[in-house]
């Protein structure tokens, strides 16, 4: 947001000193170059990864360019703004160009991520300039076809209030959390599959006088309803965990003692799980675990 602010205050010099800058700015601003310079930056966008994107923190990559979001995203904003540029009637125009800005409004605050990548949580320099940029473009035809042509300042003061509250408020995409709260909804499911006896084998490997040491233990895990007891682990004939869940697959075990529950920096995800087999990722104590195990009796 920051760089088009300040690109746009070096235009505005500029156009104080040279008339070309000031014609170029008109004709960008006024149709139909409004709407093509929105087309081409849509499309853009889509190839680019810029119109929509998954991003978030270190844990979410960026999707494929033929995603099936980012197709379905682009597609509705091409056809839209594509629509009220062809189309006569300046009631139609101004009315596909509105639901198109609501569509995009809609999707940068509940699907768009990018907002939470960089140190301290910071924005995507490009995304965040790219989704500035086109914001004011979509004002900007919206503002030439309503009767009463609103002022540049204008313009650019509701985009910057809309990115901020983007930037500063709701930087977190909310499908992140409605995915969150789904997943952990199915981790029910997850929690019914995992309930029997299983056997197999524990990998693990740790670092121990500059030396990486890798060890394959036989174990049998059992697993009841939200207590999980894995034999012969970690030096100990057996030990006893209460299984919570974070998500659909992955969440912490607190170990069980006589008196309480004490929580440790143990973490577990879940690769792999069928009715017959699974495979797991255990963190305790600071050392990894695999297991790769079998139904008993299958």
């Amino acid at each position: 947001m920051i760089p088009f602010l300040i690109i746009v205050f070096i235009f505005f010099l500029l156009s104080k000193r040279y008339d070309a800058v000031i014609v170029c700015c008109k004709k960008l601003i006024n149709q139909p170059y409004n709407y093509l310079v929105l087309l081409s930056l849509l499309v853009l966008g889509f190839f680019a990864k810029l119109d929509y994107t998954d991003m978030w923190g270190c844990f979410r990559a960026n999707e494929p360019i033929f995603a099936i979001k980012n197709i379905i995203f682009s597609s509705i904003s091409l056809l839209l703004i594509f629509l009220s540029f062809i189309i006569k009637k300046r009631t139609l125009k101004l009315s596909f160009a509105a639901i198109e800005l609501l569509f995009w409004i809609f999707k940068l605050f509940y699907y768009k991520g990018g907002y939470v990548v960089g140190i301290g949580a910071s924005p995507h320099p490009v995304i965040s300039f790219y989704d500035t940029t086109t914001l004011t473009f979509r004002l900007l035809i919206i503002s030439n076809l309503s009767k009463k042509e609103i002022r540049i300042r204008y313009i650019l003061l509701t985009t910057t209030l809309v990115m901020a509250i983007k930037i500063f408020i709701c930087p977190t995409h909310y499908f992140i959390y409605v995915e969150e709260k789904r997943s952990l909804e199915r981790s029910v499911y997850t929690k019914n599959k995992l309930a029997g006896k299983w056997i197999g084998v524990n990998e693990y490997s740790f670092v121990e006088d500059d030396s990486a040491k890798y060890f394959v233990d036989t174990t049998q895990v059992n697993i009841n309803d939200d207590l999980i007891i894995i034999y012969n682990f970690n030096n100990l004939d057996s030990i006893r965990l209460r299984i919570e869940f974070e998500s659909e697959y992955s969440g912490h075990l607190c170990e069980m003692t006589e008196n309480n529950q004490t929580n440790k920096d143990c973490n577990f995800y879940i690769p792999a799980i069928t009715e017959d087999s699974l495979y797991f990722l255990l963190n305790y104590e600071l050392k990894n675990y695999s297991f790769k195990l079998k139904r008993e009796g299958n």
